[in-house]
Parts: structure tokens; C-alpha cells; sequence
């Protein structure tokens, strides 16, 4: 399978993976303002499974302006209402954060912040493999964005955390996330185009559509 070489976030370029595939496109957005939008995973780990996306081109979170973080703070808290009525359950958010392009595991240099319906524990297993981490909000307007490291971001109920890391495996997070799940398809780029993950994003769609709303 083919896939765009251009940003698939990118506003002009963001649906072009979704035709090429011929999965769902500009439906799979559940929400869009100036500053961000909120897509379904073109392979979602699991039902729930969203994205949100800076609509410029920034590299990470971290290096968001203010009243973008402000944006992204009150989708956060709408998902976990939202996640808690319709999942029953808690939010994962995790962020491949690069600092350089191809670093922090991350396949898609374009700040995007993973959105997963989650019951299980990954901060045990993330201590083992990379140390202990730093409590840190990447949305905390105070941080400013220092550009010498990439990292991990996870958070999950209170806690908010930072591993400083090196370069890591493409798509290291959801593969760890996979093998919580029990699953062994983790790269997007093969099971896009997998039934079981086509049938998660059509009914992550109808799950979600038209209840995220700031």
C-alpha cells in the first residue's frame, strides 16, 4: 500500500491517506476550530481511539502557543466526560513529543495528541524501559518549549508525566499500548487497511460524532 508522502495533519493534505485507502475522510473529523481539530486514528488501537491535531504545522505539544493549549485543555476535559458516558472508563493521553524529526518514536512529526479509552496501567511498564519520569504538563502555559530534548507524554487521571528519551522505535507507545490490549497489530501503516480496524474507526465515528463541543 502507497501512502502520502505529504504531512497527513496538514489542513490542505490531511485526508489525502484516508482517500487513498478509501476509508472514511472528512467524516472521521469530530471536531475543528481555528487552532485544532479532533480526527479518529486512521488505525485506531481500540474503539475511542482519536487524535487531537494543531491545525499548524508545530512539532510537539510543547511548543504550542497559549491560546492553543487553551483549546486543548477544554477538549481534554470534554473527552473524559464524554469517554466516562460512553466507555465507562478513564482517558489515556500520550504524545510522541520530537524534539528533531524521526526522534521520540514518533512517525508523523506534526503535534498530535493520542486519546484512548483506558483501564489499564502503562506507567509501570514505561518506568522499566525508560526510567523514571518527570511530572511535567505540557500544557502548563508557565513550561516553555526547550527544543534539546525529545520525550514521552502520558497522562492518565492525575498524573502527568515526561520521559526524556532518545531516539526510540517508530510508533513505540502504541505498541506498548497493543500488547495491554492484546493485539499484535500495532503500525498504522498495515492495519489500516485491516477489516477489525476499518469496523473500530467507522463505529469510533458514529460513538462520538457530534458530542465533542467546546
Amino acid at each position: 500500500m502507497k501512502y502520502s508522502i505529504k504531512c497527513p495533519f496538514c489542513k490542505k493534505t490531511r485526508f489525502e491517506n484516508n482517500k487513498l485507502i478509501g476509508l472514511p475522510a472528512e467524516n472521521s473529523i469530530l471536531f475543528e476550530n481555528n487552532n485544532v481539530y479532533i480526527q479518529v486514528d486512521i488505525s485506531p488501537l481500540c474503539l475511542g481511539h482519536i487524535l487531537i491535531i494543531s491545525n499548524e504545522h508545530y512539532l510537539n505539544f510543547f511548543e504550542l502557543p497559549n491560546n492553543i493549549k487553551e483549546d486543548v485543555i477544554k477538549l481534554k476535559n470534554k473527552i473524559k466526560e464524554i469517554y466516562k458516558e460512553v466507555y465507562k472508563t478513564d482517558v489515556l493521553f500520550f504524545e510522541h513529543g520530537s524534539a528533531k524529526i524521526g526522534y521520540a518514536g514518533s512517525s508523523i512529526d506534526h503535534a498530535h495528541l493520542h486519546c484512548i479509552p483506558c483501564d489499564f496501567d502503562i506507567i509501570e511498564s514505561l518506568n522499566e524501559i525508560l526510567g523514571n519520569p518527570i511530572e511535567c504538563d505540557i500544557l502548563d502555559f508557565s513550561n516553555k518549549f526547550n527544543n534539546e530534548f525529545s520525550y514521552i507524554y502520558v497522562e492518565k487521571n492525575e498524573k502527568k508525566l515526561i520521559y526524556k528519551v532518545e531516539k526510540l522505535p517508530s510508533q513505540f507507545l502504541r505498541k506498548l499500548i497493543s500488547e495491554k490490549l492484546n493485539n499484535s497489530m500495532y503500525l498504522w501503516q498495515e492495519n489500516c487497511i485491516n477489516e477489525e480496524s476499518i469496523a473500530k474507526l467507522k463505529k469510533t465515528i458514529l460513538d462520538l460524532k457530534n458530542k465533542i463541543v467546546i
